[in-house]
Order: C-alpha cells, then structure tokens, then sequence
C-alpha cells in the first residue's frame, strides 16, 4: 500500500491506514455507505458557509452537503485557507500542529456524533490532507446517522463556532 506520510519532527511518528485498500483494491461499498453528491464540492452551492480568522491568513468554511442514508451519514466541506506566500501546505502546519475535528452536535437528543472509524480503527473523514491553498479544498466525513426524527443538526469544526441548524437531507 502506498501512502504519503509528512514527517513535522523526529518525535513525531506517523503512519497509514488503507481503510479503503490499496490502490489496486475495489473500493467499500455496502447499502449503508452513502455516497457524496459531489466528487469535488462546489461552495458555490453550500448550505451554510463563513469566513474566518485562521493561523496562517483567512478561512473559507463552508457546507456543502449532509446527507444520511441508512443508518450513516456523509459530511461534504468546503475548506478554502488562504496564505500569502505559499501554494499548498499539510493541515497539521496550516493550523498550528493540529488538525481540526469535524463533528456533529444533535441539540435536541443531546448528542454529539464523532466520525466513525474503520475496523482498523481509522476515521473515515479527511484525516491529515494536504491543502491547495487560496482554492477550495473538499473535505468528507462519515458519522453514525442522526435518528429520523432530527431534520438538522450543528455541524462544528475544531474551535471555530458551529454552523447552526443545517438540513439533513435523506
């Protein structure tokens, strides 16, 4: 399996995990793994978006799609970081050594959903991605599905304030 690892120091150990399969294998598929409405997420057409103050220059947020099909949902983000000086960078450097979490908040259950793992016990969500910087970055995340009585929920991402009430589509 072939993987790129972004080495930040010598204390720092990193590794990969294939939760798909390597390159040759055939992708997961099953009838509760949804499947995103778009390959490249256009922000153009966001359910919610905002711009904020980040470590390295402005950051363009926004949702593009929530949708959840059996008992999953896919969480498609937009994410535009802007710097002045350079072209693409790892999230880990980006956000000042750490990457930012994406989860979803139910405030009437009282619930928070963190992304699901894999039987390997790695999170089917975008994990420490290299960002083109000053273009939109498409970012997806896998959770447990709110139950069919939730019609929307807060999407959160790291310390930035929550989108509030976003649409669950089904």
């Amino acid at each position: 399996m072939r993987c790129r690892v972004l080495v930040c120091s010598m204390a720092l150990v990193a590794g990969c995990s294939g939760g798909g399969g390597g390159d040759d294998a055939p992708p997961k598929s099953g009838a509760d793994v949804p499947r995103g409405d778009v390959a490249v997420a256009d922000p153009g057409k966001a359910l919610a978006r905002a711009t904020f103050d980040g470590p390295s220059g402005k950051i363009e947020l926004a949702v593009v799609s929530l949708t959840a099909r059996g008992r999953l949902a896919n969480l498609a983000l937009s994410l535009t970081p802007h710097h002045p000086d350079k072209t693409s960078m790892g999230a880990f450097l980006y956000f000042g050594y750490y990457v930012p979490e994406a989860t979803l908040v139910d405030p009437v259950n009282l619930k928070r959903y963190l992304v699901v793992k894999d039987s390997e016990g790695a999170a089917l969500g975008a994990g420490n991605v290299n960002y083109n910087l000053n273009q939109p970055n498409t970012l997806q995340y896998t959770f447990a599905a709110p139950p069919e009585n939730v019609k929307s929920i807060d999407v959160h991402f790291g310390d930035f304030p929550p989108f509030r009430n976003v649409p669950i589509s089904r």
